[in-house]
């Protein structure tokens, strides 16, 4: 038998029938309904203080509540649950341990899980037969809203199984949540692994196909109303980004851009069609019933969410082999992260400042200035609040940490930037074709046609601009200020990424630091002044290398022993160059010089060559790596130059020198002979080595002749 309700309540039998509840008058206001209460088969209210007691009086008999107070009620509870659920997934598995490192997101799983089971047996009570019409304005507080709040606890199952790594499982509830919303369409566009069979989708990952495994287009495919309403429509596109990043985590990157491009077609249609104002996922599972600041949390949900459709299309495209289209949405991305104002500082700048260096890739160098100049205005305004904002040191120094590590990133790539613009400018110079000077001015004139559309509108930047080139540079003048621009970013940014803390980005920085000094010597008429450039690399690069254990760091070794060698070799040219000018017998302190530069650079390339000996046997290869022929054996080719080139009046000496250059031509043609697969790489070099190996020995006899 069951107990007399206590007195002093307001109750309500619960009943578990299908039948539409009979909807009695409730005096109790709904601004007053607190959360509900189970006691003994009734939903019980706790009386506060006040108006309430006016209620309870008139309710006395225990007349049943309202449908709109019951519902409240519920609103209430599911709500609690949520905001514990979120709460569990974003704030608290932050801090969860190594050992157990989905302990909160499976926590949250039973919660979401719980959520279902109650909000399955309220859609089964409702027992609405238009399931449709649901999602319409006006049944957004009652059914539709318990049906968008399904397929929302669907998916946020989903996400929590990508998260753990059971993709499976996330495919079927993000599928689920879909279908809920009304976008069957949306699946049939990319491809479920419940149709395919487990071989098909590891065949199309390993051949890089998935394209075979669609069924249709995902922008072609219909879109329904519901899809796009605006209780659903930030849910929809919720789940087809989740999907395009669970495909991508399977290496499916086509499947993986279909679900995203039909979250790109969702948002242009409801865009289109709709005129009303969006919700969020979370205003789904609010009580708030200020409706009006809802609807304004949900533009923002909204244009974030394509924002991140965004952002994945950058990545997926990047791993289809589409780098122009993978461009071309991380700068959308920028771009309407700024039009936002959502974003962080450091992130947005390093963003920038990284695509930059795709377009001067490209040779956009317009388009890769701009990028970066407004990386530096955004990074130079955070830097602003960052001496104003109020701080823990500890704080503090976490914070200053990460802008000096950003500011160094930024002024790395400007001098990038710079080395580059001089690089090619260097290329362009050398022809003289005008038919190929017409074609660069036409080139030029659509880069500066792209640069409109590649703007970044919200920042005025052309301060930071007017500073250096945004086209190649002719003259010496030009590239000197470009010069200057670019070393004094890399010295800034080498002075953070020191050698005793950053050892590989500090070596990399002051290789181009050399490769600066290397690209403006190209455009110095100087003879002279040209060699005094070459000793400016010398000079970087000889104290790096003392600097560095070729144990630990051969790869880098090799690449400055092999540097120093051409840098000493070009100086010796330099000096060999300007005695011809003088059309003079050199002094003796010339031979000295001339022969000296010779040496060093024999002794450097002959230091790269002895790192690519065998450990075992101390002998050259009987073949070199890949990555390796071709320098090796220009290597060699430089050696027979060298020998060559060295100044001496005795004949003994001239003997001995021309042997060695001899030797080193025949190494080059005999490791051909042996690797015919290697002559194509070699073509230039080997046709002159064969020739010196036919004319030295001529050579040698006639200093032989003499000598006897």
């Amino acid at each position: 038998m069951q107990s007399a309700p206590p007195i002093g309540y307001t109750y309500m039998k619960y009943s578990s029938s299908k039948k539409k509840r009979k909807s009695n008058s409730c005096t109790l206001p709904v601004s007053f309904c607190p959360s509900p209460q189970v006691q003994d088969g009734y939903y019980s209210v706790l009386p506060p203080a006040g108006r309430l007691q006016v209620n309870k009086l008139a309710c006395g008999r225990g007349l049943p509540l309202c449908e709109a107070c019951f519902r409240f009620r519920q609103m209430a509870s599911v709500e609690d649950q949520y905001q514990k659920a979120w709460q569990l997934c974003q704030e608290e598995s932050q801090n969860d341990p190594d050992s157990e490192p989905y302990k909160s997101k499976y926590a949250a799983r039973e919660i979401f899980e719980e959520l279902k089971s109650r909000l399955s047996k309220q859609l089964d009570e409702d027992d609405v037969d238009d399931e449709s019409s649901s999602f319409s304005e006006e049944g957004v507080d009652g059914v539709g809203l318990t049906r968008a709040r399904m397929a929302a606890v669907m998916y946020h199952l989903g996400v929590i199984a990508v998260e753990t790594e059971e993709f499976s499982t996330g495919e079927e509830y993000l599928n689920n949540s879909l279908i809920i919303v009304g976008d069957e369409d949306g699946i049939s566009a990319g491809v479920s692994s419940a149709e395919v069979e487990e071989a098909q989708v590891v065949t199309a990952a390993i051949l890089g196909d998935s394209d075979s495994l669609l069924s249709n287009s995902s922008k072609t495919a219909s879109i329904s109303p519901i899809a796009i309403s605006p209780t659903t429509i930030a849910l929809t596109i919720s789940c087809h980004n989740q999907l395009g990043i669970l495909w991508s985590n399977r290496g499916l990157y086509s499947t993986a851009r279909h679900h995203l491009d039909r979250a790109d077609a969702l948002y242009i249609e409801y865009q289109q069609k709709s005129s009303k104002l969006p919700r969020s996922i979370h205003s789904l599972f609010s009580t708030c019933s200020e409706k009006g600041a809802e609807d304004k949390s949900g533009v923002p949900a909204l244009e974030k969410l394509h924002t991140l459709t965004y952002y994945y299309l950058a990545q997926v495209y990047g791993h289809l082999g589409a780098p122009d289209r993978s461009a071309w949405y991380c700068h959308s991305t920028l771009q309407r992260q700024l039009a936002s104002k959502d974003y962080d500082p450091l992130e947005w700048s390093i963003n920038a400042a990284t695509l930059s260096q795709f377009y001067q890739g490209k040779e956009k160098f317009r388009v890769a200035r701009h990028l970066l100049a407004s990386a530096s205005k955004v990074l130079a305004g955070h830097e602003a609040e960052m001496n104003t904002a109020e701080a823990e040191s500890e704080d503090a120094a976490h914070k200053q940490e990460k802008y000096n590590q950003c500011k160094a990133d930024v002024a790395r790539c400007w001098g990038r930037y710079c080395l580059v613009l001089l690089q090619v400018s260097c290329d362009r110079v050398l022809p003289d074709d005008s038919t190929q000077q017409a074609a660069s001015q036409d080139q030029q004139g659509e880069d500066d046609s792209l640069d409109t559309q590649l703007e970044f509108l919200q920042l005025e930047v052309s301060d930071l601009e007017s500073e250096v080139s945004g086209t190649t540079v002719q003259e010496f003048d030009e590239a000197r200020q470009l010069f200057l621009a670019g070393l004094r970013w890399l010295t800034e940014a080498r002075q953070h990424y020191t050698l005793e803390d950053h050892a590989s980005d500090h070596v990399s920085i002051t290789q181009e630091m050399s490769h600066l000094y290397k690209a403006l010597a190209f455009f110095e008429p100087s003879e002279d002044r040209r060699c005094k450039m070459h000793k400016r690399r010398v000079d970087l690069l000889t104290v790096l290398i003392k600097e560095l254990n070729p144990q630990y760091y051969l790869h880098v070794c090799r690449q400055i022993y092999y540097e120093l060698a051409e840098t000493y070799s070009a100086m010796m040219d330099n000096k060999l160059a300007l005695l011809e000018g003088e059309q003079s017998r050199p002094t003796s302190q010339q031979t000295k010089k001339i022969n000296t530069l010779a040496t060093s650079s024999i002794q450097h390339f002959l230091h790269y060559l002895d790192s690519l000996k065998d450990k075992t046997t101390g002998e050259q290869p009987t073949t070199y790596p890949e990555d390796a022929l071709r320098p090796a054996l220009v290597a060699w080719f430089h050696l027979g130059c060298l020998w060559s080139k060295l100044i001496t009046s005795e004949p003994v000496t001239k003997m001995q020198n021309v042997i060695q250059s001899l030797q080193n031509y025949k190494r080059i043609v005999e490791y051909c002979d042996r690797h015919p697969e290697s002559q194509s790489v070699m073509a230039q070099e080997l046709a002159l080595s064969r020739e010196m190996v036919q004319l030295l020995p001529l050579k040698v006899e006639q200093y032989r002749a003499m000598i006897h």
